[in-house]
């Protein structure tokens, strides 16, 4: 076994260039991988309202149970969070809402799938462009999104809150001090290091 692993160590040794070109050409392909442009699909829900209005004839009195009519209103959102558009992109609801609304209005298509699904196929979202989705219920259960994905891409579930944007000087001054930072921290254990001052 060890005479094996001498002979593929010589090998290796005798052809080093060859395998170093090699390594650098793997290298490079997988910075090139990650480092690719595609669209980044995040999705999540954005805000949820309840109404209950009375049907009765006489709206002085209580409203009775049967009576109300319960219209529950939620938003959800898909993001693409990429550089590059994500093109024939589906969306689908665990349940069938009354009505669904596109934000910004798109041609869509809306389909009934397996186990009474909602699939709804936008066909392009550019990057980093958001689209709403205004889902409409009445007197029946609310939906989630099950899925979404497209051809490059599958999305993935974030929460909503609002984000503070900062003028681009405050996120330069902020990376500048990063920067700094970071040289002054290389210098520092290069000093300590070699005992020298830089």
């Amino acid at each position: 076994m060890s005479t094996l692993l001498d002979q593929i160590w010589q090998f290796v040794l005798g052809n080093g260039a060859q395998f170093t070109g090699l390594l650098f050409s793997l290298l490079g392909a997988f910075i090139f991988y990650l480092l690719r442009v595609r669209p980044k699909l995040v999705f999540g829900r954005a805000h949820a309202s309840l109404h209950l209005l009375n049907l009765a004839d006489k709206t002085a009195e209580p409203p009775q149970p049967d009576n109300l009519l319960e219209v529950y209103n939620e938003q959800f959102f898909v993001l693409n969070e990429g550089r590059r558009a994500a093109k024939d992109v589906s969306v689908v609801l665990s349940h069938f809402p009354r009505n669904v609304s596109i934000n910004p209005p798109q041609k869509v298509s809306y389909e009934n799938v397996e186990s009474g699904k909602c699939l709804v196929n936008i066909p392009y979202i550019g990057a980093k462009e958001l689209i709403t989705l205004d889902c409409i219920y009445l007197n029946q259960r609310a939906a989630f999104i099950a899925s979404v994905r497209c051809d490059e891409s599958v999305g993935r579930m974030v929460d909503f809150f609002t984000v503070r944007r900062f003028p681009s000087i405050v996120y330069w001054a902020a990376w500048a001090l990063i920067i700094l930072g970071s040289a002054y921290l290389l210098q520092f254990a290069l000093q300590y290091i070699g005992g020298a001052p830089l």
